[in-house]
């Protein structure tokens, strides 16, 4: 059976968990708690050096990186499809996906941590948060939280952050205007690609700023609430710990986003 290590709301092992319960694939999961650091484990280490989740163990095959993953899935277990039919369709499918790798999740990241995760941390000490940066092994990382811890939603990086999900919330309207899906008229990997940023927006209180101007992308994110797929891979996961830390977003923040959004 595979093992995928992974994280309740990480927002990269829910990309997978879609995907795994879309196809009806058994797996077993492995909580890595991130907040608590487990990540930064030798044991874990020696399985996904980048200290992250999500990691799929198939064997002898360690498998990393959520997008890898999302392709092996497909290439190992190929019925029901999660491709479109036809080629140019499949690019508009790696477009997306690419476009989560590149720019989403850095954004999402950066919006995550300068609102649900920035009270725990500076509630730590000078040298637990010393501690808990150095741990983070990619030092372009480790210095975009750092200046995110220190500036919240003042960072220049959460501002463009916030400026770059505007930007994605526009694009998927204009391709949902013409589709069903991000990549035609099947679920597809963007889908599974993209739902779990789109979900951490409305965890986080800020998806409605988008839904006056964006009626099929509120359509779309309804679908795919319906989906058979969405509670195993997502709210059943949830902690009570995981659902207080996104209750206590502090209310000022969608007004501060969208004064971020009015100056774009």
């Amino acid at each position: 059976m595979l093992t995928l290590y992974d994280g309740t709301t990480s927002v990269c092992a829910i990309k997978v968990r879609l995907a795994l319960h879309e196809k009806g694939v058994q797996f077993q999961s492995h909580n890595i708690d991130l907040r608590a650091g487990d990540q930064f484990d030798p044991d874990y280490l020696k399985l996904n050096p980048n200290a992250v989740v999500p990691t799929l163990v198939n064997g002898e095959a360690v498998i990393l990186e959520s997008s890898v993953i999302l392709h092996y899935l497909e290439d190992t277990h190929p019925v029901p499809s999660l491709l479109p039919a036809d080629a140019y369709a499949r690019a508009r499918m790696r477009l997306w996906m690419k476009r989560v790798d590149d720019i989403v999740h850095p954004s999402i990241g950066s919006l995550t941590h300068a609102t649900a995760y920035r009270p725990g941390f500076l509630k730590l000490d000078e040298e637990s948060r010393v501690e808990r940066l150095a741990k983070i092994p990619d030092e372009n990382r480790r210095t975009r939280f750092t200046a995110v811890y220190e500036q919240g939603l003042e960072a220049p990086v959460v501002i463009g952050a916030v400026k770059a999900v505007n930007t994605l919330m526009r694009d998927m309207e204009s391709a949902l205007a013409e589709t069903e899906f991000l990549a035609g008229p099947a679920y597809s990997l963007a889908d599974c690609a993209v739902t779990p940023y789109a979900h951490r927006l409305s965890d986080l209180g800020l998806l409605g700023l988008w839904a006056l101007d964006c009626p099929n992308l509120s359509r779309w994110y309804g679908a795919i609430r319906e989906r058979a797929n969405f509670a195993p891979a997502i709210t059943d996961y949830l902690t009570e710990a995981d659902r207080a830390l996104f209750n206590n977003v502090d209310a000022e923040t969608p007004g501060q986003v969208k004064e971020i959004l009015d100056t774009a």
